[in-house]
């Protein structure tokens, strides 16, 4: 593991095939290495390339915050 980027909002590293097997424990462990709280929850991205390739993470926005669900407002007659 090459560490690229590691701070509160974001997390870049380039792992091999064996890191990817658990990709929670390892941004996990980069998160602790750097004195950091590590996320309740992430989003990651992962770019192939041969024999591994590069992972980029952020700690996932809480659920009222992401805009998947929107009320929608109902007219009365």
């Amino acid at each position: 593991m090459v560490t690229v980027c590691v701070s509160k909002d974001t997390l870049a590293l380039l792992l091999s095939e064996e890191e990817l097997r658990d990709v929670r424990a390892v941004v996990r462990l980069s998160l602790e290495a750097a004195g950091l709280e590590p996320w309740h929850d992430l989003e990651a991205e992962f770019f192939e390339r041969p024999g591994g390739g590069l992972l980029l993470a952020r700690p996932r926005p809480p659920l009222l915050t992401r805009g998947a669900f929107q009320k929608r407002a109902r007219r009365r007659k």
